[in-house]
């Protein structure tokens, strides 16, 4: 779940540099930048209505009314249409008109033969590049619809309508969508993007056991809510930060919010030199060089951010993005914090440095990003045999196998499950009940375990829909999951849990 993040200009003479840059033909003309900047201004804060008013009847020749045409094209999801305008030798030739092309060729490639699916009464838009995803869309729409009113609450934010956002299939076109490098969204393992005001993410299909493609969603919306409201203006601790706390308000608590505590993977992360200061990340938290100092990052913004909340209180963070609309310079951002909340990053970054040295630090070993499972090789060994033995019909020697992971590895929640599956189907119910029992007992997020518990402990209440809901925001394209555990044709009571359910069965990843 990580961003990268766009570059404003704070001038106007900086936009006029960028395109005044020196082609075999001479300089490029200059160009209306008064007109541009406003117009650009207008597509950050995702005003396109605006951003079109302003390009209204604008100079096809001039080449800064043109380079934001293109822009506005990209973020009207028109991938072809800024394509051809950015193929102009005069914008090519330049940095920005360059980058942008590659964008725009990359998108374009990547949306053909795409199927749009609008939701208009939610103001929700979804472009698939795999029809077989058409399932996914009523649940996002609605998850996506509680996300937005929780942002205008928390934030003082409100998402434009429609909300653009692309399901895609690997990790290939999510770099060709946004510019992010390959090989930095493999190593830290991004699996979607906030840019050009849309959400681009990895279907769930593309991953073998799924990912928190709900969380997902509702931490890339934070960036367009935070890039809309501080006009792209919001540093990269700040955007990362606010984007972990509100990735799981829009729902009620789970118990796996804070495992492992990103407090302690602050601090021991900090201690083992994986950390950096919260100004010095880098242009995003996924092109860091290891999954690990991605981790540790992660952690420590999203600690900073809850630590700083708390103390300032729920109008603090409004009142910061109010500010940094206005900002045009790099000491303005400092400023603002100092107004919000009595000083500023340097003096807050103190503060917490100084609480987080008395916070807990008694994390088991696995839990931490450069921490290893115990027996990790035959834990896997065995977890792969039983479920073999287990898909072909032999429950009991599968549950002999599973059982023994579950003793190397006793709070691992795939073993637990997968242990849990096995004695079901061999008639063992009694022996499964206490594997999914407690939430305490696992210390990592298995879909499969949540609705194994929903199954035996859930009973037909609330408990039982939360432990569904869990396991469908985790795996949605296992069928076992998805359908809660039902046998076909029975669906889940959930009108938009059973339209995944039978996606799951018609076409499985």
């Amino acid at each position: 779940m990580k961003s990268t993040r766009r570059t404003r200009p704070a001038t106007l003479a900086l936009t006029a540099m960028v395109l005044a840059s020196s082609t075999a033909s001479g300089r490029l003309p200059l160009g209306d930048f008064d007109r541009a900047t406003r117009a650009r201004e207008a597509i950050l804060e995702m005003e396109l209505g605006a951003a079109r008013a302003i390009l209204d009847g604008a100079d096809p020749s001039d080449p800064a009314l043109t380079l934001e045409q293109a822009r506005l094209l990209i973020y009207d999801a028109d991938c072809d249409g800024a394509a051809a305008l950015l193929a102009r030798s005069d914008l090519a030739a330049t940095r920005e008109g360059a980058a942008l092309g590659d964008i725009a060729r990359g998108c374009a490639r990547g949306t053909a033969a795409t199927v749009v699916v609008e939701d208009q009464e939610r103001g929700v838009w979804v472009r698939l590049q795999d029809d077989d995803d058409r399932g996914f869309v009523p649940l996002i729409a609605d998850v996506a619809d509680r996300v937005r009113a929780v942002l205008a609450k928390d934030l003082g934010v409100e998402l434009p309508r429609p909300l653009r956002i692309d399901l895609v299939r690997d990790q290939h076109t999510l770099a060709a969508h946004t510019g992010l490098p390959l090989e930095a969204a493999q190593t830290t393992g991004t699996v979607a993007v906030a840019k050009w005001g849309r959400v681009i993410m990895i279907s769930p299909r593309a991953t073998t056991r799924g990912y928190g493609w709900l969380d997902t969603l509702a931490h890339e919306m934070t960036h367009l809510a935070l890039s809309r409201g501080t006009r792209d203006n919001a540093p990269l601790w700040l955007q990362e930060g606010v984007a972990k706390r509100e990735e799981v308000r829009w729902r009620e608590p789970d118990p796996f919010d804070d495992i492992p505590p990103v407090d302690a993977v602050a601090l021991l992360g900090l201690e083992k030199g994986l950390g950096r200061p919260l100004d010095k990340l880098g242009p995003s938290i996924a092109m860091l060089p290891t999954a690990e100092e991605a981790s540790v990052a992660f952690a420590e913004v999203a600690s900073f951010i809850r630590y700083w909340a708390n103390e300032n209180g729920d109008e603090a963070l409004p009142q910061l993005l109010v500010r940094l609309k206005e900002a045009t310079e790099p000491g303005d951002v400092d400023r603002a914090i100092a107004a919000v909340s009595g000083t500023d990053l340097a003096g807050w970054d103190k503060r917490w440095r100084s609480w987080l040295s008395t916070t807990r630090r008694d994390v088991p070993q696995e839990l931490l990003p450069w921490g290893d499972v115990p027996n990790r090789k035959e834990v896997a060994k065995r977890l792969r045999l039983g479920d073999l033995l287990d898909a072909r019909g032999h429950h009991t020697a599968a549950a002999t196998q599973l059982a023994r992971a579950q003793t190397l590895a006793p709070h691992e929640a795939l073993a637990r499950s997968g242990l849990t599956a096995a004695l079901l189907a061999a008639g063992e119910r009694g022996s499964a009940l206490p594997l999914v029992e407690k939430v305490e007992d696992v210390h990592n997020r298995v879909a499969r375990w949540w609705t194994l518990h929903g199954l035996l402990h859930g009973g037909d209440g609330p408990e039982a829909d939360r432990a569904y809901a869990n396991g469908i925001a985790l795996d949605p394209l296992d069928a076992k999951v998805a359908c809660e555990e039902k046998l076909a044709p029975e669906l889940p009571r959930d009108p938009l849990r059973a339209g995944i359910c039978e996606m799951a069965r018609r076409t499985p990843r």
